[in-house]
């Protein structure tokens, strides 16, 4: 792996699944079922896949039975695409193109200033620039040439502790580096975000800036600072906003770029709540505490896990603890490492050597030779993994989860997760995604001195699903998801390459055992 990265501030993802709390709400308050329409089909993001996001956010809540309209796609004849919007309580828009027919257009104004409600996710206010009702519906909005001549900026001064209408020239709509970052409540009181922190934290997102638009009737909920030096514009930005429209109600927000920043907790609650006080002008949903949706941290959820007490069981058939670390003593383990050859392993790439010695796999550099790898024959789905490891200062190592090789993929390049093994200060029990030319997959990276150098270090790792977790002598490293990666392959003992004279360096794996999760 590289080391040519940026890290940003510290996150650890968490489970917190406000699915379970909406129900408990539901069920208490025996509330009415709530009929949505959600709008895709075209989209500059990619709408099917965050589509089914959405709907199981919503319909995860208790709150709602969600049904989709999927218009033509673009260049088609968008006369046909007419849904009856009278039959919903509330409209939600994951829909960013071309306009919709006149007849449309009237229908939707007609239902949201009767009192219909709507919910603006992301790039839907990107959409119509040139639609009046619409952009007096969502308030701001981006891109499509907009510019002064639509409205202006509303940002959040801190010095001032107010918001300010900026109407200078420029266009509208712009974003950063996607990273994690605050969302600060600015209205406590709203039903929307009564209940929650004052403070939270987004996973990585694109935070909007410099949306502008008429901002008729607009209440900012909650905004997120725009830093420059991820490419923002050093401003507090609107990320949540309620719009009066006749006697309509709009929910806006503007996170949720793609599926892994649909699975921060922070864009579901907050859609969840939303969209109900669109729908409703009241949110029946529980509160959320601090303790849930962290402001030190993002949290996550699935959102296709219905419940908080949902996991998967372990081989030994209880139920897996996401806030605890696998116990490396308890029944179900087996040994990959049978202490004496390398049987059931076969090396992919380079020309680093391997050996069994005293009871542990040895890896020694070879100059000039790529990264090599000594992998299982078998492959894994969900497990737990465990190994101790010891490697020289001055190399870098690791191990590969899930990972895969075939001919297609430059030509056997072994890629996939790895979980990284270096002498501190470094990245250890950090996962980088190796041979894909994604880099680290977890970007945040506080812990540098879980490792003990010159020793053995016990590593232990847990994969499920998206979701993984790591641990180095104890110490939680890591706890994300990564909806991109293979969810099953083999693992794999790295040598990593080193440059003409330097070296050489070994690596040492002992007591490598796995626990499959079914």
């Amino acid at each position: 792996m590289n080391h040519n990265t940026f890290f940003f501030p510290r996150w650890v993802a968490c489970v917190a699944l406000v699915a379970g709390f909406a129900l408990q709400a539901s069920a208490a308050g025996d509330a009415k079922v709530l009929s949505a329409l959600l709008i895709d089909g075209q989209n500059n993001h990619k709408w099917q896949e965050t589509t089914p996001l959405i709907k199981q956010t919503l319909e995860a809540s208790g709150r709602f039975q969600v049904d989709v309209a999927t218009s033509p796609a673009k260049g088609g004849d968008m006369s046909t695409f007419a849904p009856n919007f009278a039959d919903y309580d509330v409209v939600v828009s994951n829909y960013n193109g071309q306009p919709w027919s006149e007849s449309t257009q009237k229908a939707f104004e007609d239902y949201v200033a009767g009192g219909g409600g709507f919910c603006s996710v992301h790039a839907a206010d990107n959409s119509f620039p040139k639609w009046s009702a619409y952009n007096r519906m969502i308030g701001l909005g981006g891109w499509g040439g907009r510019n002064e001549s639509d409205g202006p900026y509303v940002r959040w001064k801190e010095d001032q502790q107010k918001f300010t209408r900026d109407n200078s020239p420029g266009s509208g709509g712009a974003h950063g580096k996607r990273i994690p970052f605050v969302v600060v409540v600015r209205d406590r009181e709203h039903p929307i975000t009564k209940g929650l922190p004052g403070s939270f934290m987004q996973t990585a997102d694109e935070l909007y800036a410099k949306l502008r638009g008429p901002a008729e009737n607009m209440n900012v909920l909650a905004t997120g600072f725009s830093a420059k030096k991820t490419g923002g514009t050093d401003e507090h930005e609107p990320l949540l906003m309620t719009i009066q429209y006749g006697k309509g109600r709009v929910f806006h927000t503007t996170l949720g770029h793609d599926v892994n920043a649909m699975k921060g907790l922070a864009f579901q609650v907050t859609l969840q709540r939303g969209t109900e006080w669109a729908a409703t002008g009241k949110v029946t949903l529980p509160a959320v505490d601090a303790e849930t949706l962290t402001a030190d941290q993002p949290a996550l959820r699935d959102p296709s896990v219905s419940s908080p007490s949902a996991s998967s069981p372990s081989a030994s058939g209880s139920d897996i603890s996401w806030d605890s670390i696998p116990d490396i003593d308890g029944e179900g383990w087996v040994s990959l490492f049978n202490g004496s050859d390398t049987k059931g392993w076969t090396q992919k790439n380079g020309t680093a050597t391997y050996r069994v010695e005293d009871g542990a796999v040895v890896g020694k550099t070879s100059e000039g030779s790529p990264n090599s790898f000594l992998c299982t024959d078998q492959s894994f789905g969900d497990f737990e993994l465990t190994f101790e490891t010891n490697v020289d200062t001055g190399l870098n190592s690791g191990v590969q989860i899930r990972s895969v090789s075939s001919k297609e993929y430059k030509n056997g390049r072994v890629h996939g997760p790895q979980v990284e093994i270096e002498a501190a200060p470094g990245e250890a029990g950090y996962v980088y995604s190796e041979g894909t030319g994604r880099g680290w997959i977890t970007k945040e990276q506080p812990i540098k001195d879980a490792y003990k150098n010159n020793s053995w270090n016990r590593f232990v790792v847990r994969a499920v699903g998206d979701r993984i977790q790591t641990w180095v002598n104890g110490t939680k490293i890591a706890d994300f998801s990564d909806a991109e990666s293979s969810k099953e392959g083999f693992f794999g003992l790295q040598v990593h390459g080193i440059a003409k004279g330097t070296g050489p360096f070994q690596v040492r794996w002992k007591d490598i055992r796995v626990r499959e999760l079914k």
